[in-house]
């Protein structure tokens, strides 16, 4: 079966002298790997650079293996701009890094898959610090780790101030909760309404939303403790912040 779809770089492996191995996460395959024999002899069906985060169409052959062969690739659009700034280009980076890391092979998840795409291009006139927060605060949410900020999540008392947050535990909790977690702690009412609103809030409306600098450094924080501790991934781990 041929199959054609299209995709993000995620990955890629020179094979031999002439071919390359790349991961790619499509939007109706989710995250495949594959080969492109011959790439490196410039062969016309491969037009794109193939280079990582760039947004290509594909022609490939969907199989059982794990390497699926692909015999076209188009580029659609390369984000020069991340490429010009050491900041956006780091951040960027972290995207595909958990995307790789946390998706299996060929589970679809087209949420995700709108979540990279809107992000990447949002990078030409938003802040970069502001879509790092909203990329992986909607990528847990997409991805069915999402944290809760609307309740206790113990006791499930709808909560208005007084706020204290458990990485373990994966949310808020109420004054009397608290004291069961000792991973508990404060955090800013102004936060709890900023990430409710990012997580309830698509493309481009999200956007439209303007943390402070010290609400931006809390809600990384809380983002990297979690991702820590639930998915073994440290946000800030060659993450480059002007």
């Amino acid at each position: 079966m041929i199959a054609k779809d299209f995709g993000f770089v995620l990955k890629r492996i020179d094979f031999r002298e002439t071919s390359l191995i790349v991961t790619v996460f499509t939007q109706r395959f989710g995250k495949i790997n594959g080969i492109l024999k011959g790439f490196y002899t410039l062969k016309k069906e491969f037009s794109s650079s193939m280079d990582i985060f760039t947004y290509n169409e594909f022609v490939f052959y969907p199989k059982r293996s794990t390497l699926w062969l692909i015999s076209f690739a188009d580029l659609i659009e390369d984000f020069p701009f991340l490429r010009e700034d050491l900041e956006k280009n780091s951040i960027a980076c972290k995207f595909i890094e958990v995307i790789d890391k946390t998706l299996p092979l060929w589970s679809k998840n087209p949420s995700v898959f709108s979540l990279l795409r809107d992000s990447l291009l949002s990078f030409a006139h938003y802040r970069p610090t502001k879509l790092l927060c909203i990329f992986f605060i909607k990528f847990l949410t997409f991805c069915g780790f999402k944290p809760e900020f609307t309740k206790c999540i113990r006791c499930h008392k709808n909560l208005y101030h007084g706020f204290s947050f458990s990485i373990s535990c994966g949310g808020l909790l109420c004054g009397k909760c608290r004291v069961f977690y000792s991973d508990a702690y404060s955090i800013s009412s102004s936060v709890v309404a900023i990430i409710s609103y990012i997580q309830r809030t698509d493309f481009p409306l999200v956007l439209r939303i303007e943390p402070s600098s010290d609400d931006e450094e809390e809600i990384l924080n809380i983002l990297n403790g979690f991702l820590t501790h639930h998915l073994n991934f440290n946000l800030f781990s060659n993450l480059y912040l002007q």
